[in-house]
């Protein structure tokens, strides 16, 4: 496909990653992408199918950000997971060039475009991180064309450039953009660039996007990635991207898959959300992006107040609400009639005594009626990003200590399905509707961690096609050790629209609680 070289100044409207920001009263202005979330402490006391593992990294790598690798998995085309233990930034390792240059890119769902902080950047922010330059490269293809990202109050400049992009078993030729400027909001992660998962209208840089790439240079099964993020509390070190088809022993029971509501972001209308067994009852036209880039959920502070309202002794510092420590009840969001329950092991946060920050913000980062639901949702689910039908499937995280991995491509479906029959669960969609991951309802406070390595189960979405195509991985995935991020840990949050996890462990050295 023909590359056009081009590039726009500004961010699409469309959800995307990192807007700085810290908790208020909600008066400040609207901010977009980007947004790491800082809280305060509580006031009162081969097959076709590729798996990538992802990284999470809140603190300084190399010489500035101490990073924790975990074991590779024996999945096919997988990689290892690396992390920091607080399940705030999550990436992966990437090689551009020739003989190359590995960079840690962020796994953004909210944004369309890829870009890496090159070597002639000589901000605060890129002297700290991996730079791209060609004297890591010698295939490495700058252009003249100018290129930029706002991110709120950072952003990000430079030139669009050309190179090898390899991960796992892909090697590819990509269109990115190469930064000689990067805001001091990039100081406090470890990230060297960004890998946009978004969909292609909500593409600025006016090339292919890295799925676009993959799908015609490499022949995806289905073009798709499934999402599965850790919980470090768990142990279970299995945080991974699988591109072309989804991991069926990251979750129980079936898919259930709900439409976009348009064709710029991974944005899906919500049901409905709850405390326990008790509904909100919101009215229709809510909506939520899903954004594995965003550590916490935010909500219009109308919203945030009506869902609290049913957390016995839940309080709120205006954007801030605080929670009893010893909460022990899930917190429930449901798409197409099917409920999906929050562990308090991450939405209770960090304490003071017996009140603990709640990771579920009052903050209108974009319309009224619309959410963002980042890691604080999905390390309850395992996610699929099905680019082709329009659509984000869930699963409900898996709680068997097996391991057996298999991987399976959907078909294509309207709003909300029930997966064939050639699923290796039988268990419907409908299963999960009222107990989603209830298994994850143990209390923050008392930090036992569930063992919910793996089990087999695929599925797919039924629609107009109800035939499903099974790609089953030859090894089984190991899982390691971790240790929990939004539990007990009042830091700072990403909350993007899209897909990045914010570091909280930085702020935490600088302010105590923080990133």
């Amino acid at each position: 496909m023909h590359r056009r070289w081009l590039s726009l100044p500004l961010l699409s409207t469309c959800a995307s990653a990192f807007y700085p920001y810290q908790a208020g009263d909600g008066s400040e202005p609207k901010l977009k992408r980007f947004v790491p979330y800082q809280l305060d402490e509580p006031s009162v006391p081969t097959s076709g199918v590729v798996t990538l593992d992802l990284t999470k990294i809140p603190v300084k790598r190399d010489n500035k950000f101490a990073v924790s690798n975990s074991t590779t998995p024996s999945i096919p085309n997988a990689m290892a997971i690396n992390q920091d233990g607080s399940d705030f930034t999550y990436f992966s390792t990437m090689r551009f060039g020739t003989p190359g240059r590995d960079m840690y890119m962020l796994l953004d769902t909210g944004s369309a475009d890829t870009w890496a902080m090159g070597d002639s950047c000589q901000s605060a922010a890129c002297r700290i991180h991996n730079t791209l330059g060609q004297k890591d490269s010698n295939t490495l293809q700058i252009t003249s064309a100018p290129w930029s990202m706002s991110y709120g109050t950072g952003q990000v400049q430079g030139f669009i450039a050309n190179d090898r992009l390899s991960f796992a078993n892909y090697s590819v030729q990509l269109s990115f953009g190469l930064a000689n400027t990067a805001s001091d909001d990039f100081l406090n992660y470890v990230l060297d660039g960004i890998l946009g998962l978004g969909r292609s209208a909500s593409d600025t840089l006016g090339t292919q996007t890295i799925m676009e790439t993959l799908d015609e240079q490499a022949g995806l099964s289905e073009n798709l990635v499934g999402v599965h993020l850790q919980r470090s509390f768990d142990g279970t070190r299995d945080g991974q991207i699988t591109f072309g088809g989804y991991d069926t022993s990251k979750f129980d029971n079936n898919l259930s898959f709900t439409k976009t509501v348009n064709d710029r972001g991974w944005e899906i209308p919500v049901d409905d959300a709850g405390f326990d067994d008790k509904a909100v009852g919101f009215a229709r036209g809510k909506t939520a992006f899903i954004d594995t880039g965003t550590s916490y959920i935010l909500l219009p502070p109308a919203d945030a107040k009506s869902l609290h309202a049913l957390i016995p002794g839940a309080t709120n510092n205006g954007e801030v609400f605080l929670v009893p420590c010893t909460t022990t009840e899930t917190v429930y969001i449901s798409f197409s009639g099917v409920k999906y329950a929050i562990s308090p092991k991450d939405y209770v946060g960090r304490g003071n005594g017996n009140v603990c920050n709640s990771n579920i913000i009052g903050h209108q980062a974009y319309g009224p009626n619309q959410w963002i639901l980042g890691a604080v949702f999905l390390k309850n689910v395992y996610s699929v990003f099905d680019f082709d039908h329009g659509q984000i499937g869930f699963g409900t995280r898996a709680t068997s200590s097996a391991t057996t991995s298999s991987s399976s491509t959907p078909s294509s479906s309207s709003s909300s399905s029930s997966p064939p029959s050639s699923s290796s669960s039988s268990s419907s969609s409908s299963s999960s509707s009222s107990s989603s991951s209830s298994s994850d309802s143990t209390s923050s406070s008392s930090q036992t961690s569930d063992s919910s390595t793996s089990t087999s189960s695929s599925s797919t979405q039924d629609g107009q096609s109800t035939e499903t195509t099974r790609v089953a991985p030859t090894n089984t995935l190991e899982s390691g050790g971790g240790g929990s991020p939004f539990s007990n840990t009042g830091h700072s949050d990403a909350a993007k629209v899209s897909i990045c996890l914010f570091p909280a462990f930085v702020l935490a050295f600088l302010i105590g609680l923080m990133l």
